[in-house]
């Protein structure tokens, strides 16, 4: 098996580990969603509690530390699935400008400078790209860039915080026509920094146009060096499109065929100032690589490990905590002979392998070898590399899961704990003298309940015959309103030109006589709100005497309709009959279409031609009399039916309604016993006094133990 074989065999088997990976993740997410419900509902319960004891055993557990541990597995588990979903084994090259990073990509990819470019003036690369080997295409790019929200996010936001700059551009254009905050801070580095951001707002209008552009974007060959990097071959700073550039990938054929599939990731050189460029690598590390190059060039004039370059090395290994860089990278020094224009820095090369030590550098190998030369990047460090890959990095990735479910079984034991201390919170907490407390308290609601109801339903049944105020009252309004409008009636400069449309007086009579009865009919639709009104007042009226008499307010904030509806959504299916009443009284409506609406729609007929049709030779007075007469008259008729037949529709409804009511919560077979049931339950909402929010059977106890046991369940398997 080739090494490009071999390549391809462990990618595959990457693949059931990034599938089990994703099941952790859904259960890892669905515990977070638990966990936090759980909290949610122990601070419920510390508001509602007076119990010292139990008030001291839900304080004493601790979601805090479990949630943060949450928070930290999940971005791991996004590192890991990264890196196994990935088609490619990625080798990072790192190191600090002017090194010979661009020079060894260039020896392992075959490009130039034109792709990836290098000088010895300043920094050159200015994004990162990832350099896919394929055999079968030329060369292109693919280019993503930010878009103005990830700019102004993950650019400018940061130089404004660090620089200490004041309030932050609430838009691109905010950003962009508007002059830079003084700096205040003092200091070269923040300076620099500060001429960084200057960068970004004095070319602006060079690049603004990519983080419109959709991504990616195809480029060829020729156009690579205008995205990723700062400067022209001649060292001139003439592009700026890098600036909008988030990545760039670019496929091509490496000069080693034996790769397979393998990628190279070019980093732009640290050293500079540029703000988040640390924190991009340390992300870029810990999603898309597998394995890390760093490249120095010794000074032949006498070199040492300089503060930069251990910082260097620290970042990279705070990439992935859980993997200690030492395991994934080589050191390359990379090294110039006397006729280079760098002189022979070959003894500094050995003087710096023997330091690394003593500077707490530590990595898999060292390697000595020039850069520049396609034939010794090939031979000492890209085949060296391969098969480092290709023995160890199963290893690495098994010691990579390993210690991530280390991790996830450290979470599971200490949730565990922590619920069962949750579990402690239920201790049994009644007593005999509660259960008679509750007997005592049953026996007074009882007395109320069937009293109270009763005595509502005699004074309805009193006033079964007398007319609805609510309803009487909406009457009077919509008859006077019928009365006082005008605008129901055509003009007679509208009858006119209806005549001459219409091509007579009796046509236009007719299209004016339907319309007008329309109106009319439309307007006893108002009479809706006053039926509806009487019954809620009767709602309300039903619930002030169940919260305030009955003691049923805790069970329901509200009032009317959504009181009853509370209530009957409480009590469990079983109780049916209790149940029923409930639901029955919330649902219960008058409606003027079911109720009214037939017989005023007969009292409508005299609003139509064939009933009263217009006298022969009639002209438009004619028209607008015979409307007007009719239409009085119709709405006399419609008032008087009214007036002797529905006024008292809304007194009798309500005695009916309430005395089905009655009958199914108090008088029924089995009400007494669901009353109680029900209040057992319920009984910490009704009496908070007198019994303790988690006593058995108790509704908030209940709710405590189910989300107990549901978070149980989903913290079980998670390592399933």
């Amino acid at each position: 098996m080739n090494k490009s074989q071999k390549i391809q065999e462990i990618i595959s088997l990457r693949q059931p580990l990034a599938q089990k990976l994703t099941t952790v993740e859904e259960n890892l997410n669905h515990l977070q969603i638990t966990w936090h419900k759980l909290e949610d509902y122990r601070n419920q319960l510390q508001f509602k509690t007076q119990d010292e004891k139990v008030l001291s055993k839900l304080q004493e557990i601790n979601f805090s530390d479990s949630k943060t541990k949450i928070l930290e597995l999940l971005e791991k588990l996004s590192k890991l699935s990264s890196r196994f979903q990935r088609e490619t084994l990625n080798i990072g090259v790192v190191g600090r400008a002017r090194q010979g990073k661009s020079r060894l990509l260039q020896s392992i990819t075959g490009l130039v400078s034109g792709e990836i470019p290098d000088g010895d003036r300043q920094h050159c690369t200015g994004v990162r790209s990832t350099i896919h080997h394929n055999p079968h295409v030329e060369t292109y790019g693919e280019v993503w860039f930010y878009t103005e929200r990830s700019f102004l996010h993950e650019i400018i936001y940061p130089y404004y915080t660090t620089l200490d700059l004041g309030k932050s551009p609430i838009s691109i254009q905010d950003f962009a026509n508007n002059p830079l905050p003084t700096l205040r801070l003092e200091g070269s580095e923040n300076q620099a920094k500060y001429e960084h951001l200057k960068r970004y707002h004095i070319h602006f209008s060079e690049y603004s146009h990519l983080l419109k552009s959709p991504s990616p974007r195809n480029i060829r060959q020729e156009e690579i060096r205008q995205y990723v990097a700062q400067d022209d071959e001649n060292g001139e700073r003439i592009y700026f499109n890098y600036l909008a550039v988030k990545e760039v990938k670019i496929v091509c054929q490496f000069p080693n065929k034996e790769v397979g599939q393998i990628a190279v990731v070019d980093m732009p050189g640290l050293g500079d100032t540029g703000i988040g460029d640390e924190t991009r690598m340390i992300q870029t590390l810990a999603e898309d690589v597998d394995f890390v190059l760093f490249v120095k060039m010794p000074k032949p004039s006498g070199d040492y490990w300089a503060d930069v370059d251990v910082k260097l090395y620290d970042t990279v290994n705070a990439s992935l905590v859980d993997l200690p860089v030492k395991l994934w990278s080589f050191m390359v020094l990379n090294q110039t002979n006397k006729d280079s224009k760098y002189g022979d820095n070959s003894a500094n090369c050995q003087d710096l392998i023997e330091s690394m030590t003593e500077k707490h550098i530590h990595v898999s190998d060292y390697i000595i070898a020039n850069c520049a030369n396609p034939e010794e990047v090939n031979e000492k460090i890209l085949e060296k590399t391969l098969d480092y890959l290709s023995n160890n990095i199963n290893q690495l990735d098994q010691k990579y899961v390993t210690v991530f479910y280390d991790q996830l079984a450290d979470l599971q034991l200490t949730i565990k704990g922590e619920l069962q201390k949750a579990k402690q919170t239920l201790n049994k907490v009644d007593s005999v003298e509660s259960e008679s407390k509750f007997d005592d308290l049953f026996y007074d609601f009882w007395d109320n309940i069937t009293n109270d109801l009763t005595d509502l339903l005699e004074v309805l049944r009193e006033k079964r015959n007398d007319q609805d105020d609510y309803f009487k009252e909406q009457v009077e309004a919509v008859f006077q309103e019928c009365q006082k409008d005008q605008s129901i009636f055509p003009s007679l400069e509208e009858i006119k030109r209806r005549k001459n449309k219409e091509g007579d007086y009796a046509r236009a009579y007719g299209y004016y006589i339907d319309e007008v009865r329309t109106g009319l009919s439309r307007r006893f639709l108002n009479l809706d709100d006053g039926l509806k009104k009487s019954i809620e007042e009767l709602k309300i009226e039903i619930t002030n005497l169940l919260a305030d008499k009955c003691n049923l307010k805790g069970l329901s904030s509200h009032r009317g309709s959504k009181f009853l509806a509370d209530i009957a959504h409480l009590i469990p299916q079983e109780s049916s009959t209790l149940h029923e009443g409930f639901t029955v009284l919330a649902n219960f409506e008058l409606s003027y279409r079911g109720l009214i609406q037939y017989h005023i729609r007969g009292n409508l007929d005299n609003l139509k031609q064939d009933n009263s049709p217009l006298p022969k030779g009639g002209k438009e007075q004619d028209v607008l009399d015979n409307l007007q007469e009719l239409y009085k008259e119709t709405v006399y008729q419609c008032k008087n039916a009214l007036d002797n037949n529905f006024l008292r529709v809304p007194s009798q409804a309500a005695f009916a309604i309430v005395e089905e009511f009655v009958d199914l919560v108090l008088r029924s077979k089995d009400a007494q016993r669901q009353w109680r049931k029900f209040l057992l339950t319920y009984r910490a909402d009704i009496w908070t006094d007198t019994f303790q929010i988690l006593g058995d059977n108790t509704r908030l106890r209940q709710q405590w133990i189910q989300l107990i046991e549901e978070t149980e369940s989903i913290n079980s398997s998670l390592l399933q």
